[in-house]
């Protein structure tokens, strides 16, 4: 009885929701839209070339990582504990130097994608005001939160085209 009463009431809100009586709706893909735009993929690009020195130092790192870990399961039960622990320790120090690194990277990942979206997210929104404005929309809403849409209907194409025309 008492999800019955929930579920009715959840109806009612959706029929009484002003989107209920949008006559004119659109979705987008805001992330796909700013991801396909020339800014984000030139930030790609970028941020990738930057980056290539460190990712093969993670690179390697990982595979000393992965010798000294097979090398402590074929030969651990023959070495000597001076040489376990000196094993260990160089085991240690490289798997801290693979986090340091790992983190100064994920940290300019995140400075990058701070900044990008900085420059972005201002000409994002004159664009999607843009387009309600001309396409006399009631409601734009995030196609992730939509079950099914028209492709007519979607604008995610037409803000990537403003976004590579805007400067």
């Amino acid at each position: 009885m008492r999800s019955l009463i929930t579920g009715l009431g959840l109806a009612a809100a959706v029929v009484l929701s002003p989107a209920a009586y949008a006559n004119n709706v659109a979705v987008a893909d805001s992330q796909a839209a700013v991801l396909a735009s020339n800014a984000a993929k030139q930030t790609i690009d970028g941020l990738n070339t930057s980056l290539k020195s460190q990712r093969e130092r993670l690179e390697q790192l990982r595979k000393d990582i992965t010798a000294i870990q097979e090398r402590f399961q074929k030969d651990g039960s023959v070495m000597s504990d001076k040489d376990k622990q000196a094993l260990q320790a160089q085991a240690q120090s490289k798997l801290n130097d693979y986090n340091g690194t790992a983190e100064g990277v994920q940290r300019r990942i995140e400075e990058a994608q701070t900044a990008m979206l900085k420059t972005l997210m201002p000409k994002l929104e004159s664009i999607i005001d843009d387009l309600r404005k001309e396409g006399n929309y009631d409601v734009i809403v995030e196609k992730k939160y939509v079950i099914w849409a028209s492709p007519a209907a979607d604008l995610t194409k037409k803000i990537t085209d403003r976004l590579n025309a805007a400067k």
